[in-house]
């Protein structure tokens, strides 16, 4: 479970990159319209590829967790955590409610709460499932030899042998010991 919940911490906070990315750029297109161009400022540019590489690595990241984990488990657990990221991006970042009322402020955060609580009911009742692989997959590194496996299954003929095929059971007369 903590794997998950790595991979999808990683997937929330790009997507709090993702929103205030999208807030800067829709911000400033909407200013290009109705008053002076934005589209001429280095700045722009900067935030619509910020943009565009957060969700890009947030996609490559929520696809591995649903590779890893049934999409039962995951899309709940990854809603929970964009919501909250992005409400403290946005808090933190834009001061969404500097000078709001108290009331829009608790009605907004109970209403977060009952978001929660609603995938917390659906998703109560689910199965637990055991995770196939022990490990993340990142990709090839280049330079570096890889194995079939990182974790070799325990019961299996091949666990406790070294990769390149010789047995570390073997006695130093060459004689197999027993197991």
């Amino acid at each position: 479970m903590k794997h998950m919940v790595i991979l999808l911490t990683l997937v929330a906070l790009l997507a709090s990159l993702t929103v205030i990315s999208v807030k800067a750029v829709s911000g400033m297109i909407t200013f290009s319209v109705t008053d002076k161009t934005q589209l001429t400022y280095p700045i722009f540019y900067i935030m619509f590829i910020i943009m565009i590489a957060s969700c890009v690595f947030q996609v490559k990241f929520l696809h591995q967790a649903t590779k890893l984990y049934d999409t039962t488990i995951v899309v709940p657990v990854n809603h929970v955590l964009f919501t909250t990221s992005a409400v403290i991006a946005g808090i933190i970042f834009y001061q969404e409610f500097l000078g709001a009322a108290f009331l829009t402020v608790f009605i907004y955060f109970f209403g977060c709460l009952l978001s929660f609580l609603g995938v917390f009911l659906v998703t109560r009742n689910r199965e637990k499932e055991h995770l196939p692989q022990s490990y993340i997959d990142f990709g090839n590194i280049p330079g570096k030899q890889m194995l079939d496996k990182i974790q070799p299954d325990s019961n299996g003929l091949s666990y406790g042998t070294l990769p390149d095929g010789s047995d570390s059971t073997k006695s130093q007369s060459g004689e197999k010991k027993e197991v």
